[in-house]
């Protein structure tokens, strides 16, 4: 059996062997992901919006812009409602939580 140790060495041994080809691989990644985004976003809106409203097309720099405004507009501020992970199961189903500070008082 390996230990802890020699698995994590391993890995980072592997890491440094292949790191000349996974960086720029990595970059070219991003950067695919970068223009196909911007390209399918104003092909869908040449598509949909040009043949439903006869709007004008779009350009690539004009898709971005959509895109990084819908990211404003619809995930701005964006809070979880409920706690995920093994400790907020635990707490929700023990009843209140303790961070929910006292109850308050009962009015007549």
């Amino acid at each position: 059996m390996t230990t802890y140790e020699e698995r994590r060495e391993r890995q980072r041994r592997f890491i440094r062997r292949n790191l000349p080809w996974i960086a720029p691989l990595g970059i070219l990644a991003a950067f695919g992901f970068f223009i196909g985004l911007g390209v399918l976003v104003a092909w869908l809106w040449r598509v949909t919006l040009g043949d439903i409203f006869g709007l004008k097309p779009i350009s690539f720099w004009q898709a971005w812009g959509l895109i990084l405004l819908s990211q404003i507009l619809f995930k701005a501020n964006v809070q979880p409602t409920m706690r995920t992970g093994p400790r907020g199961r635990r707490m929700a189903m023990c009843g209140d939580a303790p961070e929910a500070g006292p109850a308050p008082p009962a009015s007549a």
